[in-house]
């Protein structure tokens, strides 16, 4: 996720075009809250659709939680899980070191 200040993209808006190009979307903000994003128009985005386009690259970046992601799709976690799985995404939204120490704590606590 990249985010550019109104002044900073009337000033320079090269660094709006540079993101779009690298197909990243972008929260474009108003004395540090955000009031809108851009989002690449490539075929994949037109094609899904523009919520579940920016919904999906934010899970991707790790900016929302499945959650969000679900209620920004409309969907329950099961089914958001579902279609993910079948895009071949992950469908933890945590550092795999956490899931790490979560599995490894779990074990330790079952031969206790």
């Amino acid at each position: 996720m990249h985010a550019i200040a109104i002044r900073e993209l009337r000033n320079n808006p090269a660094s709006l075009t540079h993101s779009l190009e690298q197909n990243e979307y972008v929260f474009i903000t108003k004395h540090g809250k955000p009031i809108g994003v851009a989002v690449p128009l490539t075929d994949e985005n037109l094609c899904i659709g523009l919520t579940r386009a920016t919904a999906l690259q934010a899970w991707r970046n790790g900016d929302i939680s499945l959650g969000k992601m679900a209620e920004l799709l409309h969907m329950d976690k099961q089914n958001l899980r579902h279609l993910l799985t079948l895009m071949n995404l992950p469908i933890i939204d945590y550092p795999a070191d956490d899931v790490s120490a979560e599995m490894d704590f779990l074990l330790a606590a079952e031969t206790a």
